[in-house]
């Protein structure tokens, strides 16, 4: 899972895999940030890995969030390709090997490419 994140003038929303998978941590500074006067409010959903956080504005802006949040490592990207991403790959790669495939029985003939492909 990628990181995404969406800010609008007093809404920021992060989900991330750090979100999903360390749920004390996130919790923890859940529990501080709601310390914060200029913070309205904080939806957490665990399972999705996602952290919504309204504020106000006038005493706190999105960037200086955001900063908080990246030092507690909410926005570290995993190694790991999603699902989506994986897929997107394995087609990829059965469409050139199949249009390779054509190409090359349409130059040397179907029984010399198969021969060919088969190694």
């Amino acid at each position: 899972m990628s990181v995404y994140v969406h800010k609008t003038k007093q809404r920021l929303r992060v989900r991330s895999e750090y979100i999903r998978h360390n749920k004390d941590q996130v919790v923890e500074l859940i529990e501080q940030l709601n310390e914060i006067d200029a913070i309205k409010h904080i939806k957490h959903q665990c399972h999705a890995g996602s952290v919504a956080i309204t504020f106000d504005d006038n005493e706190l802006d999105c960037e200086s969030l955001l900063e908080i949040l990246e030092s507690h490592d909410w926005l570290v990207e995993s190694g790991k390709s999603s699902f989506v991403e994986s897929a997107v790959i394995a087609g990829t790669k059965t469409l050139v090997k199949g249009m390779a495939g054509i190409a090359l029985s349409r130059l040397v003939g179907p029984s010399i490419s198969r021969v060919i492909l088969s190694v």
